[in-house]
């Protein structure tokens, strides 16, 4: 996760003076988040949103904020009041046919499906291959939704002790996804090559 956010804040650095107001409000979160200051950074996210309202950027990255933390704490009431903030956001927005929105969906949902595996599978594992495969069909070029749904698929399947080859191919061919990904719109995502690369390098294993 530091490689992703060190990585985020290094593509977005540029000289004060050329940034306008919207850009030093982003680069201020990613600068946040970069520093493990996430309930800061997911603030400043929400803050640049209010003022920027037609743009799904500043509220895709405090959902992204909030799900990642979800993540990496162990705290369960904690974890649970990230996810619940983080899934206000991403079912409050018309953004259904946003490639990156569904699956950053499809992540919350995952990050809620961990604090309890045995009762929310079930339930939860068809809604997030939906997603991710929705978010495919909007964007078969989506590396974050193609690498998103080979590791979901390639963690049920280690649970079951089958085999995993399938999945780690996706996953390459995500990789490549990631190596000539474009995009015209300030602050579009970028993030997950470090994260496929770490998925590839253990399926070796």
């Amino acid at each position: 996760m530091k490689t992703l956010i060190t990585a985020l804040v290094f593509l977005f650095s540029t000289t004060a003076f050329a940034q306008s107001a919207y850009e030093k409000g982003m680069q201020q979160g990613l600068t946040l988040w970069k520093s493990d200051k996430s309930t800061e950074a997911a603030a400043q996210f929400e803050r640049v949103s209010q003022v920027e309202k037609e743009n799904w950027i500043p509220v895709y990255y405090q959902a992204l904020v909030l799900t990642t933390s979800a993540f990496a704490t162990n705290d369960m009431e904690e974890k649970a009041t990230l996810i619940s903030s983080a899934q206000h956001l991403l079912e409050n927005s018309a953004q259904e046919n946003n490639s990156e929105w569904l699956t950053l969906k499809a992540m919350n949902l995952i990050a809620d499906l961990t604090t309890d595996p045995m009762t929310k599978a079930k339930t939860l594992s068809p809604t997030i291959m939906a997603l991710y495969e929705k978010a495919i069909q909007l964007d078969p070029t989506n590396p974050r939704a193609a690498m998103g749904i080979a590791e979901f698929q390639m963690g049920s399947k280690k649970y079951f002790n089958q085999d995993i080859s399938k999945e780690c191919e996706a996953v390459k061919k995500a990789l490549n996804l990631f190596e000539v990904q474009k995009s015209t719109i300030p602050f579009a995502p970028t993030w997950g090559k470090e994260r496929a690369e770490q998925i590839i390098q253990n399926c070796g294993k």
